[in-house]
């Protein structure tokens, strides 16, 4: 990487407090943007070097062949848009160009929770049959308890737990407090007691047998947030046996699936409440919460069917008197 652009990530990582997580996403994406500038034949005179308004128009319309997808593409601009704000403010460009950056529109697409008549059922039927469906299960309860996401939750040490609430790393370097329910706190509890004690301080750890020689985990053995979807995928494919059984875990399509559907559910336990979740889900703004239309139309609809009911109570009173 060029020095403008590892001493932005420094600064993300250093004077942000970004997590690793997001450094990693800045640096994936800004990228692009080098072998971008690289080909226009920045070099001696920098990576900014001839990048002006026509430049980033022209990024924009080849990175557009490249991420299809509005929303990709709009990560990977909101990079580049912090990055040239960053480099104006260091002095490096002379123009303010972060506003020549235009991050498309995009819709975001509804959730797919696990329907909630469904998830105490699909967690009785979880398997614990060995060191590896315990970590399954307990992960699947943790999350669908705590409505943390994958990569926080990969994060966590066992030091880091307590059955009274426990703080995570959020996006944007935020710490916020969640709770387990009393079963997800059971399921863990059951997975760390066969686990044992062990060189590796996470919370998960990987049950391959390269990582754990003898049947020990090694120092540095942590689950990773694709090892978590690698292990669901497997999980389903068991259930997948049974129809009845795969009904119960069909809605489980990825770990977020288990944050979407930590939501829905504390969304319906207290009748609505979007600030108490927008605060355990680790949302910015309320306006996220608007994508779980499912919990919403529910409301509305119970509360019509009440409505028709009261109508015809007081209607049925009128005609009798």
């Amino acid at each position: 990487m060029p020095a403008e652009v590892q001493q932005f990530l420094d600064h993300l990582r250093v004077q942000r407090n970004r997590p690793a997580t997001t450094v990693r996403a800045y640096r994936y994406d800004l990228a692009k943007f080098v072998a971008f500038a690289r080909a226009r034949g920045a070099g001696g005179g920098g990576l900014l070097a001839g990048i002006d308004r026509s430049a980033l128009r022209r990024y924009q319309i080849e990175l557009a062949d490249v991420l299809p997808h509005p929303r990709s593409r709009a990560r990977a601009l909101v990079a580049l848009r912090q990055f040239l704000r960053y480099a104006y403010d260091e002095g490096w460009i002379e123009v303010e160009l972060s506003r020549q950056v235009v991050v498309p529109r995009y819709i975001i697409g509804d959730p797919h929770p696990i329907a909630t008549e469904l998830v105490p059922r699909l967690l009785a039927a979880l398997p614990r049959e060995g060191l590896r469906d315990l970590r399954d299960r307990a992960l699947v309860h943790f999350l669908i308890a705590s409505g943390c996401r994958i990569g926080e939750a990969c994060s966590l040490d066992r030091d880091d737990l307590h059955p009274d609430g426990f703080r995570v790393l959020g996006k944007g370097g935020k710490h916020r407090t969640v709770f387990l329910t009393e079963d997800a706190w059971s399921a863990v509890q059951d997975y760390l007691g066969v686990r044992g004690p062990d060189p590796s301080p996470a919370l998960f750890i990987s049950v391959a047998r390269a990582e754990n020689p003898h049947g020990r985990a090694l120092p540095g053995n942590r689950l990773t947030p694709d090892g978590a979807r690698r292990a669901l995928a497997a999980l389903r494919r068991r259930f997948s046996a049974d129809p009845g059984g795969y009904r119960l875990i069909e809605g489980l399509r990825s770990p977020h699936s288990a944050r979407h559907t930590a939501a829905t559910t504390l969304l319906e336990a207290t009748d609505g409440d979007v600030r108490l979740v927008q605060e355990v889900l680790g949302h910015a703004t309320l306006e996220t919460l608007r994508v779980y239309t499912e919990i919403t139309d529910r409301r509305k609809r119970a509360a019509y069917a009440r409505l028709g009911d009261y109508l015809r109570e007081v209607g049925g009173g009128a005609g009798r008197s």
